[in-house]
């Protein structure tokens, strides 16, 4: 395998403690599961029952790990299509955003479904984002069905496969999963991907569950999303969130397993922690990144696909305490591992949205990535002394050293020039000051802008069919009746 750098917070030892610990909190404290047909298929499954709280006996447990160790396609119903595989860093942006940066005035304003629209033709053209969420929640929409909606704008806009909002009602669900049908969507052809969240410390609520049995039922990739908050609604140490963490996307993932053992599930952590003096999650904190980078080694250590924060940050402006929180929260994770990075066009803790920040993120997400790409060379047992030498430029330093030349006319420099050797930034500021005075000393959100708009207006997805279309008015028409 081509060498990818990885950190680990926690040794190998440390990593299957914490999952331990994980499991026993099942057992000794349980998740408390409201619906009692699912506490009925969790016993007959060789669980424990006291109450409305179950206790998850280890054997079980370690089937459910072992049903969900393999990789999962996407396919856009347009032709594009995403692999989640261990050893791959990929990216999508954040969801549910109230509001948005306006690109005319730059004030903040309460997003609209437009605002929407456009956040997906630019997502489609942004090369390092793999899959699109519904960056901010549409304010003109009813809020009983806008996450049913903000799919269906979704799969009317996006080129690629989509990565669904957080589905918080049974009935967003029902509907989301006879959207997804009516694109094409089957167990074994998934178009997307959707997010369900347990609750914390614990619960499976059974909306919640409810929820599960129309995605999970239809064969729809989940990403778990447990999202405990350090100090209110987990223990206020890193590990002992990420543990609780750890338990309750394992729960999660069991009743999935007995609903549909086909549907794959996406380890999500979502580890916040508070500003304690207000009781107010930040996600700029550094504890963000650290949090994820030791859930990605849990999920590495199941074997399982996972998704975290990331790009993400408190600050409120597209400033450079942005910069520095979102770069530092997307790194951590992706280096001890994480298949996907998310927090793409928010500032503010995921409440606001910007174009300009998606562009700005993408040029982060490509450094990040870059950093990730497995190199080859490094492989030293998989090939020859000359193959290495070539690969280091021997033959380069050679030729300068003996020959008197320069590395500038070297065909090695040629040759790695062309195989992108080396990071070129598409929006950040590249050359020396009499360039960057030349241009007129423009900021790097200005430059973003101007990014965001030229590719807004490259989008050219072609619209959907009439009479899908006509069905996609027909299943909103009946969600608003039954809603």
């Amino acid at each position: 395998m081509a060498y990818i750098p990885q950190l680990k917070v926690l040794s190998d030892a440390q990593v299957a403690k914490l999952h331990e610990k994980g499991v026993e909190i099942l057992q000794r404290f349980g998740m408390q599961v409201e619906d009692p047909e699912i506490r009925t298929m969790l016993v007959d499954a060789g669980n424990r029952c006291e109450g409305d709280r179950i206790y998850f006996d280890p054997d079980f447990i370690q089937k459910v790990i072992e049903n969900n160790q393999h990789p999962i396609l996407l396919k856009s119903p347009k032709g594009s299509a995403v692999e989640l595989a261990m050893g791959k860093t990929l990216t999508h942006s954040t969801g549910g955003a109230p509001w948005m940066v306006d690109g005319v005035t730059g004030k903040r304003r309460n997003a609209l479904s437009q605002d929407l629209v456009d956040c997906i033709k630019l997502m489609n053209q942004l090369p390092n984002l793999d899959l699109p969420c519904a960056l901010v929640y549409p304010d003109d929409v009813a809020p009983n069905i806008t996450q049913f909606v903000q799919t269906a704008m979704m799969l009317e806009h996006s080129s690629k496969p989509i990565d669904g909002p957080g589905i918080s009602t049974a009935i967003n669900g029902k509907y989301i999963a006879e959207l997804f049908k009516l694109y094409g969507h089957t167990e074994d052809n998934p178009i997307g991907m959707a997010h369900i969240s347990p609750e914390s410390p614990l619960m499976l609520p059974k909306e919640i569950t409810d929820t599960m049995r129309h995605i999970v039922g239809a064969g729809i990739p989940v990403s778990a999303l447990s999202a405990p908050m350090g100090g209110l609604t987990a223990p206020l140490t890193v590990l002992g969130t990420v543990a609780q963490c750890h338990a309750e996307i394992l729960a999660f993932a069991a009743v999935a397993y007995l609903i549909n053992p086909k549907t794959a599930i996406i380890y999500a952590s979502r580890c916040f922690f508070a500003n304690m003096k207000t009781g107010e999650s930040i996600l700029g904190l550094p504890e963000t990144g650290y949090s994820s980078a030791i859930a990605a080694q849990l999920a590495n250590y199941l074997g399982w696909t996972s998704d975290f924060y990331g790009f993400a940050g408190t600050s409120c402006a597209l400033d450079q305490q942005t910069g520095y929180e979102k770069m530092m929260n997307g790194m951590l994770p992706a280096l001890a591992g994480a298949t996907l990075i998310t927090g793409y066009g928010s500032i503010g803790s995921v409440m606001c949205a910007s174009l300009s920040q998606l562009v700005l993120d993408d040029e982060m997400a490509g450094m990040v990535k870059r950093v990730m790409r497995p190199n080859s060379a490094f492989d030293f047992d998989k090939f020859d002394e000359e193959e290495i030498d070539e690969y280091l430029g021997f033959d380069a330093i050679e030729c300068v050293v003996d020959e008197g030349e320069i590395f500038l006319e070297q065909e090695h420099t040629v040759e790695y020039l062309y195989k992108d050797e080396i990071y070129v930034p598409k929006v950040g500021f590249d050359s020396l000051f009499a360039e960057y005075i030349k241009r007129g000393e423009p900021s790097i959100t200005a430059v973003a802008e101007e990014k965001a708009k030229s590719l807004l207006a490259k989008d050219d997805v072609a619209p959907i069919d009439a009479a899908l279309k006509a069905e996609v008015e027909q299943l909103i028409a009946a969600a608003e009746r039954e809603m």
